[in-house]
């Protein structure tokens, strides 16, 4: 009966409701001088009072995102700490699940499912769960630059170019990580896509600058650069196991660990290649980013309608090439997830079942958290890679199966098609 689902369904709406406000009333109790979120919370209050916002209080974290993110966080920093940051925990469960939805019917737009079913939606999420709660615990802005790059993507697939290129730039302008879509939209976007990003892109500059006035603006940027780009920019590296990038994933390997880090393991069964470490880093980085921008040219090239594992193999590299990837930074997996466990085994020859059952496996390994496989076997995921191992197999999932030839053949179509290979 419709009044049982429609009683069921307003229970489970309050028990979430209700756990949510419990859970962020004690996130919020633990935010101090020293906490993720104060960071953002104290961005926003210093740059709605001119004060610099690279230069942290004594215990403080580094604030290490651009201008118009602390311009986007003056709504924090006008509430008290607390306050505020029970109320952006509540928020990013909301956009969590508004993630969840928003990749549904993307992946639908684009790739429509002979059978409507949410099992593979239902195993994603489940599987993205430990990234999502990561996320929550150090009540960080992860979900939030997500959402912006799924409204990017879902108008961009729409056809909405110009608004799609808006989401795209507010996402990168937030936080670099997104600088992926950027350039994925450049390649595959039409000339309004572009004309787009570069007028959007220069209001995200502007902007800050209009509010802190010229010469403040132009310092935050320059300081933005040489506190934080820089360092990454002459070959820094983050080997912390939480960090699960290429870059850490290399160095790990092959550079013994330090006796003042904080870890307990050593994971470097390469060490024999340390002196390589900078080479090797940089020759696979190169490759990837080449391998990245050739498949995306050859799409635009031959015509090809955007397809889910495509958006998935965006996400994927742009995670790999970043400068930092902790696990918090993963929720995006939750749509890379989806599109592989909604992949047909049943239409896939023998070498593509097992392919798609190892990604399977790996998705599931990945998505096991610490309080499900213990301290121990969680510093070894995390400090031999296995995560950016799992991306690089899934990326390279994505751009080999994206590139097959569509059956039955197209006609060449618009790169923004709203069909795909079935």
């Amino acid at each position: 009966m419709s009044w049982a689902r429609d009683w069921r369904r307003l229970v489970g709406i309050g028990v979430l409701l209700a756990a949510t406000g419990v859970a962020a009333a004690q996130r919020a109790e633990k935010q101090q001088i020293g906490t993720d979120f104060h960071v953002f919370w104290q961005a926003g209050s210093d740059f709605a009072h001119g004060l610099p916002l690279y230069q942290p209080l004594p215990g403080a974290r580094t604030f290490k995102f651009p201008p118009f993110a602390a311009q986007v966080f003056q709504v924090l920093g006008v509430l008290p700490l607390r306050l505020a940051a029970g109320l952006f925990y509540v928020a990013s469960v909301a956009l969590a699940l508004v993630a969840a939805g928003i990749t549904y019917r993307v992946v639908q737009r684009i790739e429509p499912a002979r059978q409507h079913t949410l099992v593979p939606l239902l195993l994603a999420f489940l599987c993205s769960a430990v990234f999502v709660l990561d996320n929550l615990v150090h009540v960080q802005v992860n979900q939030l630059t997500f959402v912006l790059c799924l409204l990017g993507i879902a108008a961009f697939v729409t056809g909405r170019d110009v608004t799609g290129a808006g989401w795209l730039v507010a996402a990168t302008a937030i936080k670099l990580t997104p600088l992926f879509f950027v350039i994925w939209a450049v390649i595959r976007g039409s000339r309004r896509a572009l004309a787009g990003l570069v007028g959007f892109g220069a209001l995200a500059l502007a902007l800050p600058i209009a509010q802190r006035g010229v010469s403040q603006g132009l310092l935050d940027l320059t300081t933005y650069y040489h506190s934080f780009i820089q360092q990454f920019a002459s070959g820094f590296v983050v080997t912390n196991y939480r960090n699960q990038n290429l870059a850490a994933m290399v160095y790990r390997a092959v550079v013994p660990r330090a006796s003042e880090d904080a870890w307990p393991y050593d994971y470097a069964y390469l060490s024999s290649l340390q002196a390589a470490a900078p080479l090797i880093y940089r020759v696979l980085a190169m490759t990837l980013l080449a391998i990245f921008l050739a498949y995306l040219i050859r799409l635009r090239a031959s015509g090809r309608p955007v397809g889910a594992l495509e958006i998935a193999s965006v996400f994927l590299v742009s995670h790999l090439l970043s400068g930092i990837t902790w696990k918090a930074h993963l929720v995006t997996l939750l749509f890379v997830f989806y599109v592989f466990f909604r992949l047909d085994v049943r239409r896939m020859g023998r070498e593509g079942r097992i392919a798609l059952g190892l990604a399977w496996a790996t998705i599931v390994v990945i998505g096991l958290g610490r309080d499900l496989v213990g301290s121990r076997l969680h510093h070894y995921l995390a400090g031999y890679s296995v995560f950016v191992w799992a991306m690089l197999f899934l990326f390279a999932l994505s751009v080999v199966w994206s590139s097959l030839p569509l059956n039955p053949p197209s006609a060449r179509r618009s790169p923004y098609s709203t069909s795909g290979p079935g």
